[in-house]
């Protein structure tokens, strides 16, 4: 029997439009790109300091030098890779005890830096608040601006001496090692090099470790002491 009613079901679903995925295979690229750059990096630190301190160990003890495994200890490989220079001659004077100013100079910039950046940053705050505190807004923030300035200018200018100084201590106490190996000429580019070029240093240590030493460059050992000889004590 029909009633006159028609019945008709419609069923709409909306489903979410996907745009694609772009995004996340745009980030996941980038920290797969940056894991590889960060895991080669720290290969390349890692193969440096182990082929630098076999290099200065083997050296050291060649040289007769107590202490040698202090080759493989981070910041007393410093102080040992300047003491197997020895004292280095200048014109009218010499460095006496290169491992210890090379062990002391990074300590010493980072300790001067430090109150150089806290002291400038106080100013900074102050003349910013001594302009504030008089009325004058802008000139309080151009005041901070300013000090910032010279703040940034200073610690830059400290950091390039410190790098300069650092920089031709360490190719001096290279020359004196390389040229236990080489001529002067090859152990100033040597040296220089090292300087310039990541991991130049590390290798010239290990291939040069076993070459034999220029003649009167030989480390002068001190042999080992004789046995006491007493009155009649029979000797073959």
């Amino acid at each position: 029997m029909d009633y006159g009613y028609d019945y008709i079901y419609e069923y709409n679903y909306d489903y979410p439009v996907s745009h694609g995925n772009g995004g996340d295979a745009a980030v996941t690229i980038l920290l797969t790109v940056y894991l590889v750059v960060l895991a080669l990096i720290l290969a390349f630190a890692l193969a440096s300091y182990i082929f630098h301190s076999i290099g200065l160990y083997t050296i050291g003890k060649r040289m007769g030098r107590e202490h040698a495994w202090l080759a493989f200890i981070p910041f007393a490989r410093d102080y040992f890779h300047g003491e197997l220079a020895g004292e280095i001659p200048l014109k009218n004077k010499s460095i006496k005890n290169p491992g210890i100013w090379k062990l002391v100079l990074p300590i010493i910039y980072g300790a001067v830096a430090g109150v150089l950046f806290v002291f400038l940053f106080v100013a900074a705050i102050g003349a910013g608040a001594a302009s504030s505190l008089s009325g004058n807004q802008m000139g309080g923030i151009m005041a901070f601006s300013t000090t910032l300035i010279a703040l940034y200018i200073v610690i830059l200018v400290f950091a390039v001496v410190y790098s300069a100084v650092y920089s031709v201590l360490r190719i001096l106490i290279d020359i004196q090692i390389y040229e236990k190996f080489t001529t002067r000429n090859m152990a100033v580019v040597h040296s220089v090099l090292s300087g310039i070029i990541p991991l130049y240093e590390a290798i010239c240590f290990f291939v040069m470790r076993n070459k034999p030493f220029n003649p009167g460059m030989e480390p002068q050992l001190t042999p080992p002491p004789v046995p006491p000889v007493y009155p009649g004590n029979k000797t073959e």
